[in-house]
């Protein structure tokens, strides 16, 4: 299984400023790659995007983060005017901060949340949440249910008075992870009361709603016997939050969680089966009673290189992609795209960013921006010599 740092990503490898290039997209892909702008300089930099968001067609949001030439990493804001992607300024909170994921409610009114570092340890994160007000980001204060890990994964809203984040914390003295839940009622953030959970330690890591009483979170949890990832569901009722019970699917990590409806629910991620080995892609669905594994199909990679699905969002109930990637035997990631067609999953070909011809390429989100309107963010990694680095990867389309 592909080896997934938290909070988000671990990269070692040098950036570039660059300002977009050339598309290269699959034979017969309906998707094509987007330039997208970069911010960090050589000689050790990196430029990713982690999550994304949209009203319109015309007004999409694409975070993640940017690393420095002294691996210092800064928040990044991306923006999609329906002709073309600019960076929009968005300021750090303490040194190493990094945006995960953003939600708009209106071309004036949108959350993105992360986490900030004070002195780069891991045990140092504190919560981060920025929001844009038509003309600018800015910090908006969160609060910290301990004094240690606090990273914010996933954001969501219902209205200008109901955001939701979500992401996960560290008691004291590093016993437990927790679930971390966080609520914006139209004046201030507030931590919500974890859910009892089966295991010491939980990563949520997507919260979508349906409505004010209806959410789901998704992520996972490390048995304490065993040391196996098993899946983490979560549900609001509007009133508490409460942990679903295990599902008797193997080892699995849920990345994403979308509502369609109060009985349409997808969640997606990666398998490792009861015996493990190599990532399989994942996908579970609510039908309004329970949840079960639905079949996805796999790309097959030489030497079983990993399959790993990380994003999903619908245009209906009929039309719902999921996006990731797939892993081959020289560790090089090709973009995964999945469609669901209101009976099976299907492989989609995708696109990726490849000039030199090898260049590894991974979605980390997407969004339907509009009528038969997907966009997809991730990272692509340029081989070019002397200065190779992650760079941000965005592939758009408008034929559903």
């Amino acid at each position: 299984m592909r080896n997934r740092v938290i909070p988000f990503l671990a990269l070692t490898v040098a950036g570039l400023l660059v300002a977009g290039a050339a598309e290269a997209d699959a034979a017969g892909s309906i998707f094509q790659v987007v330039p997208t702008p970069n911010t960090a300089t050589a000689p050790i930099s990196n430029d990713l995007l982690t999550g994304a968001a949209s009203t319109s067609t015309h007004d999409v949001w694409a975070v993640g983060f940017a690393t420095d030439p002294t691996t210092t990493d800064h928040t990044l804001a991306e923006h999609w005017n329906g002709t073309k992607w600019t960076v929009s300024p968005t300021p750090d909170g303490t040194s190493g901060s990094q945006l995960a994921a953003v939600a708009a409610v209106s071309p004036t009114n949108a959350w993105a949340v992360g986490f900030q570092n004070s002195d780069l340890s891991i045990a140092a994160n504190t919560t981060l949440i920025e929001h844009w007000n038509g003309s600018s980001w800015s910090i908006v204060p969160s609060p910290n249910p301990d004094t240690e890990g606090n990273v914010l994964t996933s954001v969501t809203a219902t209205s200008a008075t109901d955001v939701w984040a979500a992401g996960y914390f560290t008691t004291g003295g590093g016993e437990q992870i927790l679930p971390l839940f966080e609520h914006w009622n139209g004046t201030a953030w507030s931590v919500v009361p974890v859910p009892a959970v089966d295991s010491s330690v939980n990563f949520v890591r997507s919260i979508n709603a349906v409505s004010p009483t209806n959410i789901w979170a998704v992520g996972y949890q490390v048995d304490d016997s065993s040391g196996h990832n098993d899946d983490l569901i979560l549900h609001w009722d509007g009133t508490r939050w409460t942990d679903q019970p295990i599902l008797p699917i193997g080892q699995v990590t849920l990345q994403s969680v979308h509502a369609i409806s109060a009985n349409d629910v997808w969640a997606v991620g990666t398998s490792l089966g009861d015996t493990g080995g190599d990532s399989t892609n994942l996908a579970l669905h609510w039908n309004g009673t329970a949840w079960t594994s639905v079949p996805i199909p796999n790309v097959d990679t030489p030497n079983q290189g990993a399959n790993f699905l990380e994003s999903v969002t619908s245009l209906s109930a009929n039309d719902v992609w999921a996006v990731g990637g797939a892993t081959g035997s020289a560790g090089v990631n090709q973009t995964m795209t999945e469609h669901w067609n209101g009976t099976a999953w299907s492989i989609v070909p995708g696109a990726n960013e490849d000039p030199q011809g090898d260049n590894s390429n991974t979605l980390f989100s997407v969004v339907a921006t509009g009528p038969g309107n997907l966009t997809a963010v991730g990272s692509w990694s340029s081989l070019q010599q002397g200065n190779p680095g992650s760079r941000t990867l965005a592939v758009t389309t408008t034929h559903g």
